[in-house]
């Protein structure tokens, strides 16, 4: 989505220097363009999203321009409502390992849980905290 408002923001960000600024705006323009093609693919108009959303059209239509910073939330909404995600973040994976202990004594291999799918080794699995 390339408009005369993307110039704008363009032009005031080169006047402005402001580094975390350009982020930002950077950021919401492509959450807003990101948004604007996947209602094309669908065969969506802003319209159909504000009824998606229960918004009010002229709302759903500032969120377009990318002028305006998603929330979190909203995006969750957004991504709910089209079935797609928006922002694809890989989730962070952390290993816990336990020992299993009954009466200050750790239970013998053979009385232990089944091994956890997210163990990556039997030995790993075995390490205590």
């Amino acid at each position: 989505m390339k408009n005369n408002q993307n110039n704008i923001i363009s032009d005031w960000l080169q006047k402005n220097q402001n580094p975390q600024i350009d982020k930002v705006v950077e950021k919401n323009l492509a959450i807003a363009n990101k948004i604007h093609e996947l209602l094309e693919e669908r065969g969506l108009k802003p319209a159909d999203l504000a009824r998606l959303l229960d918004k009010k059209p002229s709302e759903i239509s500032k969120w377009l321009t990318g002028t305006h910073t998603f929330t979190t939330k909203t995006i969750a909404k957004i991504e709910i409502a089209l079935g797609i995600d928006i922002i694809h973040i890989e989730p962070q994976k952390e290993y816990i390992y336990f020992k299993v202990m009954l009466n200050d004594n750790v239970i013998p291999e053979s009385l232990e849980f089944e091994q956890s799918l997210v163990a990556k080794t039997k030995e790993n699995s075995k390490k205590a905290i």
